[in-house]
């Protein structure tokens, strides 16, 4: 499994320095910016320590839809978290996630937000997943550096040496696929479009719980496009199919 470390909006510099500093402790693949407004500075150098390749070949980008030309699934980390019923602000426990993901291989990304307010609600709909780090004081709120060394712990410890029993994760390109078709079929159901939204944000965190592997997502999709040419062109006469299976 590749990790990569994302920051959103990023403020200080000494902070970038720092996460630089804990992805070379975790030996992370690659550091991305997303829309950073602090410079790689003096201070970050200073901080970073031996991490200082990753500043060097650090990957700035203007979206977090962008990042997923590097990721194929991305875990949201927010000590902001809505309750059971929120669609979009439904968080899981990082420890459960992590263990989880111990046996499937592929490349994941950690979504850090910025210092003073974290991730927005629409940025966190563009990940896959949305945890917190369990703590047991009155402030949930860690400093991005710390709250990325806890989950990359979390993510190495739970990794399972036996390559035998890894599954390759849904990659990007079976996540569009998928969905694109979801929302395709969703135009043949009775359900108004105003309805759809919910419909899709619930089966995408069901999907993202479940750790959909490649070949998973493949059957699922085969699936969906049989029933949208089932809603387009019919249904074909299967008697008839088995009858000339029997007489070959």
């Amino acid at each position: 499994m590749d990790i990569s470390v994302i920051c959103v909006g990023i403020k200080h510099s000494g902070n970038l320095g720092a996460i630089a500093r804990i992805c070379d402790n975790y030996d992370v693949k690659n550091l991305i910016l997303v829309s950073p407004e602090c410079n790689v500075d003096e201070q970050a150098y200073e901080r970073a320590t031996h991490g200082r390749r990753f500043l060097d070949n650090i990957i700035i980008v203007s979206s977090i839809l962008e990042v997923r030309k590097f990721v194929d699934y991305l875990i949201a980390l927010s000590a902001r978290k809505g309750g059971a019923d929120s669609l979009s602000r439904y968080s899981n426990n990082i420890i459960e996630v992590s263990g989880n993901l111990a046996n499937v291989s592929g490349s994941i990304g950690i979504v850090l937000g910025r210092e003073n307010y974290g991730l927005s609600t629409s940025e966190v709909n563009e990940c896959d997943i949305l945890c917190h780090i369990p703590l047991p004081g009155d402030n949930p709120v860690l400093n991005i550096s710390h709250a990325a060394s806890l989950v990359l712990w979390e993510l190495i410890r739970n990794k399972s040496i036996d390559e035998e029993v890894n599954h390759r994760i849904m990659t990007e390109k079976e996540h569009t696929a998928l969905f694109k078709l979801l929302e395709q079929l969703l135009n043949y159901s009775w359900l108004p479009n105003q309805r759809h939204y919910g419909s899709i944000r619930s089966f995408q965190a069901l999907l993202s719980r479940a750790l959909v592997t490649q070949r998973e997502a493949n059957s699922i999709i085969g699936t969906f496009r049989s029933i949208l040419k089932s809603f387009e062109e019919g249904v074909p006469d299967w008697k008839d199919e088995d009858d000339l299976a029997k007489e070959s």
